[in-house]
């Protein structure tokens, strides 16, 4: 996958939840699953998916500094 935009935040859907204002950070391959790596800009919050269980919902154009 290629995030084009650093200031885009994503919804993702993963195991029937929701994860808001999630700005992606690093992905990683270990033994062949994909691991992507998202900062949850509202709280603070790091997440860790296996890329094949996400489901992309919208994207928001934000830029949290004013």
């Amino acid at each position: 996958m290629f995030i084009q935009e650093h200031n885009n935040l994503y919804v993702i859907k993963y195991d029937h939840t929701s994860y808001y204002a999630m700005d992606f950070k690093r992905l990683d391959w270990i033994n062949g699953v994909c691991y992507m790596t998202f900062h949850q800009a509202d709280t603070g919050k790091w997440f860790t998916f296996e890329r094949n269980k996400m489901k992309w919902m919208t994207k928001e154009k934000q830029n949290l500094v004013s």
